[in-house]
């Protein structure tokens, strides 16, 4: 039976390599390779076979004895290993031979830590961006293919996120290394190719976990949906920390910010069609620092077209529109969950019909608020409008 070594080779240079991948290397019958890993290590072993990756797994499985396969860094950090070991476990032993991480080498140039940072690999992947360096001091990610560095720091600076510092490491371990550090404005300037490493720091990044108060936005005289209806909703619409979610009728983003700091890895796209409103979203959005939120100007369903498919969805006003409304989300996606907010009972009625004509499960609650107000030296209690919640399929 075939012995299988996936080995971490590093940066792909001979210095870069474990006395354990060395040892591995030189003693196995069989050494598979991409092209660019076998040519740093060819001063290691002459006789490596260089083919497409696509093609690994399967010369693996047709060669015979001990097989080296080599992988870029190491083998537990976004590594094919993952992969590879599912593939060849049937046709004999894995073994894993861990190397040295872009990350370690990384940190060791810019003489930081990563036990702080939130690591994340954009190469060759459709992963948010704007998310984890609105919540996090420290992120630390990966880049290459659409998601290169210039064309990351661009998206940065459209975001409004000027305040961060970028640290760039291109071609770790190589002899044209090049180490950069500026603003995004600076790097999104310059050219990077796609074997690079990027560190945001953010000195003063948002807590996604303080729940947001009225008084925490900028007010005009667009409505708002008030903290407790908000606190419920985001709860109830059970947003998980990758999902795309859309805020329909954000009006002054007060729901659109509570539901960005629940998708702490994913975006929230509040569509509002009134222009008022969408300067009140654009000064909200920087003033609570939750930048993982994209606003579009748009009468839905209009505009959503446009849009990622949703996993979620919270509608706060439909002008009328609430079938088609519903209607577009279901057809985005037939899993979508959506919550509707209503005070209005001809509105509860619009949204049940809506829910149910669509194949919803409907799930209805009635929220009544009061606050205390102080009068002289007693409180008070001051009722607020009562709130229907109706929840789709949640």
């Amino acid at each position: 039976m075939n012995t299988y070594f996936l080995i971490g080779a590093g940066m792909g240079t001979e210095q870069m390599l474990t006395e354990q991948a060395r040892q591995t290397i030189q003693n196995a019958d069989v050494v598979l390779s991409t092209g660019r890993l076998a040519d740093g290590l060819a001063d290691v072993r002459a006789e490596i076979q260089t083919l497409a990756f696509s093609r690994l797994a399967q010369l693996a499985q047709e060669s015979t004895g001990n097989i080296a396969i080599l992988l870029s860094g190491d083998t537990g950090f976004y590594s094919a290993a993952k992969s590879l070991t599912e593939k060849l476990r049937g046709s004999g032993t894995v073994e894993l031979v861990p190397g040295i991480s872009s990350i370690q080498l990384f940190c060791a140039r810019f003489h930081t830590s990563y036990d702080d940072a939130v690591l994340l690999s954009l190469h060759g992947r459709s992963g948010a961006l704007l998310a984890p360096v609105s919540y996090h001091h420290k992120v630390i990610m990966l880049t290459g293919g659409e998601n290169k560095v210039h064309v990351l720091c661009q998206r940065l600076v459209e975001a409004g996120l000027t305040h961060l510092t970028v640290s760039v490491a291109e071609n770790l371990g190589a002899d044209t290394e090049r180490l950069v550090s500026g603003t995004p404005e600076q790097l999104a300037r310059e050219q990077f190719g796609d074997l690079c490493v990027m560190m945001t720091q953010n000195k003063q990044p948002t807590d996604s976990s303080h729940a947001l108060r009225d008084d925490d936005f900028v007010r005009g005289e667009v409505p708002m949906t008030k903290q407790e209806v908000r606190w419920l909703a985001s709860s109830l619409l059970s947003v998980k920390p990758d999902e795309v979610v859309y805020d329909i009728g954000a009006g002054t983003g007060s729901v659109t910010m509570e539901l960005a700091r629940h998708a702490t890895r994913g975006m929230v796209y509040a569509v509002e069609c009134k222009s008022e409103a969408i300067d009140l979203l654009h000064r909200n959005r920087v003033h609570t620092g939750c930048y993982n939120t994209q606003i579009v100007q748009a009468m839905a369903p209009d505009g959503l077209e446009q849009l990622p498919t949703p996993d979620c969805a919270f509608i706060g006003g439909s002008r009328g529109n609430m079938a088609e409304i519903v209607r577009a989300l279901k057809q985005k996606n037939p899993k979508i969950r959506v919550l509707i907010t209503a005070i209005a009972l001809e509105s509860l009625h619009e949204a049940i019909e809506a829910l149910e004509h669509n194949g919803f499960a409907v799930e209805i609650s009635c929220v009544n608020v009061s606050r205390a107000k102080k009068v002289a030296r007693y409180h008070m209690m001051t009722a607020q409008n009562p709130v229907y919640l109706i929840g789709g399929n949640l």
